[in-house]
């Protein structure tokens, strides 16, 4: 199958070349409006009813140095008070949103993300689990991850990294995005191959269960013998999981992504062979190859999710469904409960003064309608699961296009994505999205 991938005309990725969400919710961010925090009171009163456990997401913005390719929410900072006022208020809004229920809520998933979550000092790390089993209770098999920048956690010889397993974090992920130094450089990303192997081994010994490593194709300079170097080396290390983002070309909300000039960047074309010849790589290697850009080894839990149909996709990309219901924390953070989306104020003065208010930090999100939750349904099987139930989903879109493009198979029961549409994954799901006019997005290839 890896060898007809590789096989595409290049007139197709013209052809469907073409500006598309990324599908990490539905509907998506461009459709959230104004809401306040009785909106929020109001779900979190109906949530407080229910026994199933809750997944908790904290958003920790700051980062010392900006990369170019970066479309996350990020704060530049390098004054320690600062991040510490910021934190003093993170504590404050999970205790505003614990008081409003009536007895601590068992949790099953906690992910630290960012922005550079390893920017928090140990002590902070500390408190910050010390106020989670305050407010909640942790089951013993919840999985607490966690993203890493490798450039923080080199120098200390791996105290970070053992206080972060000390504390119950059992899976982290890597951030790694290419170990050339050449494309290091272009992205302004100046991390060693030994930084980021060093880290890796460290992790591995201190026995995480779970390793995940982050990279990112489409970069300046790459091409596909040069990305394939970096692919190989890190096989070599045998994470559980390897993410393959694209990288996501915003420079209408991402002004410093100017900073990249054009002509370094690969072609579509080229672009697209990294992507094809390092999947089959990976795959060749034993990895299951997971909705459109993670690989996980067969032992690894994101497998067993995506064979038994529990995989699930949210801001954070592909993860195990442990929790139908995710509250999240901190700056520009997003949560989905009670089948409404809530987002976070997105300047650190406006949300620290709603905090200091004791209200919520509530920007703006969308309350799904019965439409939009079956269409939410039916993206999240495609993005997930590549294929949908036609008795459940068929009257939503028309498949005619897909099906001439060899995205789709039409069964009698259910639309099956072909070995070419799990490609064009996103493509393939933006069929049923009857919002899409309503945003920009970056390019599907």
């Amino acid at each position: 199958m890896a060898t007809d991938l590789i096989q595409v005309d290049p007139k197709l990725l013209i052809q469907w070349d073409r500006p598309v969400p990324r599908y990490t919710s539905y509907p998506t961010a461009p459709q959230f409006y104004p809401l306040d925090e009785t909106h929020v009171f109001q779900r979190l009163a109906t949530l407080d009813a229910k026994s199933a456990p809750l997944s908790l997401y904290f958003h920790i913005p700051f980062c010392k140095s900006m990369c170019l390719f970066c479309g996350c929410s990020v704060v530049l900072n390098r004054k320690p008070e600062r991040q510490a006022t910021y934190f003093d208020y993170l504590l404050r809004e999970v205790a505003l949103i614990a008081q409003k229920f009536s007895s601590r809520k068992t949790v099953s998933q906690l992910h630290l993300g960012g922005g550079t979550p390893t920017s928090l000092t140990e002590e902070q790390l500390q408190q910050l689990m010390e106020t989670v089993h305050t407010h909640f209770i942790l089951l013993p098999d919840a999985e607490i991850s966690i993203e890493i920048d490798p450039r923080t956690v080199f120098a200390d010889q791996g105290r970070k990294l053992t206080l972060l397993k000390k504390l119950g974090f059992n899976r982290v992920s890597f951030g790694v995005q290419d170990l050339d130094p050449i494309v290091q450089e272009a992205v302004r990303r100046r991390q060693s191959e030994e930084m980021s192997v060093s880290t890796y081994i460290k992790a591995k010994e201190l026995g995480f269960c779970g390793i995940n490593i982050d990279l990112i194709y489409g970069l300046p300079h790459q091409t596909v013998a040069r990305f394939l170097k970096t692919a190989d080396r890190l096989m070599e290390l045998n994470p559980d999981r390897i993410a393959l983002y694209s990288y996501a070309k915003i420079p209408w909300l991402k002004g410093h992504q100017k900073a990249i000039p054009e002509d370094t960047l690969p072609s579509t074309e080229e672009k697209f062979q990294i992507y094809v010849e390092a999947r089959a790589r990976f795959m060749g290697a034993g990895y299951t190859a997971i909705g459109m850009d993670h690989f996980a080894l067969p032992s690894d839990s994101l497998s067993f999710a995506y064979t038994h149909k529990m995989l699930t996709r949210n801001f954070q990309g592909y993860a195990v469904q442990k929790a139908d219901d995710m509250i999240g924390f901190g700056l520009t953070s997003i949560g989905f409960f009670e089948n409404s989306y809530f987002q976070n104020l997105k300047t650190l003065d406006a949300y620290q003064q709603a905090l200091s208010q004791d209200k919520l930090p509530i920007h703006c999100g969308y309350l799904l309608t019965p439409d939009d939750m079956i269409r939410r349904d039916a993206i999240l099987s495609l993005m997930c699961h590549f294929e949908l139930d036609k008795r459940r989903f068929g009257h939503l879109a028309d498949s005619t296009p897909l099906q001439e493009a060899g995205f789709i198979l039409d069964t009698p029961d259910r639309l099956i994505v072909t070995a070419l549409g799990r490609l064009f994954i996103r493509i393939v799901a933006s069929a049923f999205d009857r919002y899409l006019k309503n945003g920009q997005f970056s390019r599907a290839v």
